[in-house]
């Protein structure tokens, strides 16, 4: 089935330098310098640009502070802290991704998943400003989940619609996780990571009105009504579908570098093939239902 990616026409950018990563997803932008206020036209064409490629990232960002990556971050929605990711002292609100040269312990993200949706309300949007970067390696790859809806058969979308999917954290932190002492991560109580929450398999963003998948291995427990046994060949099938290397884009961190996913309507996996420091803090939006 062919790929159709709907983007704005390019001559739609009046600011905004925009230079697409693959023909799937993930873009380079330039034009704007986010140690300072953007104009309303700006901050317009940056949400455009993210409804557009659902990755966008800004290289040489240098001066960009812990108070201009709050502000910058709210364009995108409203603040929400990651229960089990620790914060930067004195900002609750950035959170540390860091990893040390012969770090031990497990990387987290590894595998494709959308980030916390054990939550009623999950993360719409991560904004990452890269501190320190690995020379080599490091990377990030997305996955483009408006498409892995869009080029299933008709009889699968229809398949689809209406199912919902159970998602709890009972792999991270609940009764099925790891050792806590291999995970970097906050310490957190049994029940939460096995409280469920459900929704639906197919979302529809609420910027651009496109239909996306919404179910990973991480947190998808099992289709709503049936058990683990009776949902797995259909989540396996869909989670297989939606990592297909056409969907995708990997994004070299360096050092300045801003860069914003939609967590509705992609997928990203930390890709965990080097030893030396990586330093990112993170701003994320939430308080969305998905519908």
């Amino acid at each position: 089935m062919r790929m159709m990616r709907q983007v704005a026409d390019s001559g739609t950018y009046r600011i905004l330098q925009v230079a697409p990563l693959t023909g799937a997803l993930g873009a380079e932008i330039r034009g704007v310098d986010l140690s300072q206020p953007l104009s309303e036209a700006a901050r317009a064409e940056v949400l455009q640009a993210l409804y557009d490629h659902l990755v966008i990232y800004f290289p040489d960002q240098d001066g960009f502070t812990r108070e201009r990556h709050l502000e910058f971050a709210q364009l995108f929605g409203t603040l929400q802290k990651i229960p089990h990711i620790f914060s930067v002292d004195g900002y609750p609100d950035v959170q540390i991704v860091r990893r040390e040269p012969g770090e031990s312990r497990r990387y987290v993200g590894e595998g494709f998943h959308a980030d916390s949706t054990f939550l009623a309300t999950p993360p719409t949007t991560v904004t990452m400003h890269c501190i320190e970067a690995p020379q080599v390696g490091g990377d990030t790859a997305f996955a483009n989940l408006q498409l892995a809806y869009e080029t299933l058969s008709p009889a699968m979308q229809k398949l689809l619609a209406g199912l919902r999917a159970v998602h709890s954290a009972a792999r991270l932190f609940g009764s099925r996780g790891a050792d806590p002492s291999q995970v970097m991560m906050k310490e957190m109580k049994v029940e939460e990571g096995d409280a469920e929450v459900t929704h639906p398999i197919v979302r529809t963003h609420p910027g651009s009105g496109r239909q996306s998948l919404f179910v990973h291995a991480a947190y998808t427990q099992r289709i709503q009504g049936m058990t683990a046994e009776e949902s797995a060949p259909l989540l396996q099938f869909l989670y297989q579908h939606c990592a297909r290397i056409e969907y995708t884009c990997r994004v070299r961190w360096r050092k300045h570098m801003v860069l914003v996913w939609d967590n509705r309507c992609t997928h990203h996996s930390a890709i965990g093939d080097y030893d030396a420091l990586r330093y990112i803090e993170r701003v994320t939006t939430g308080g969305e239902i998905p519908v």
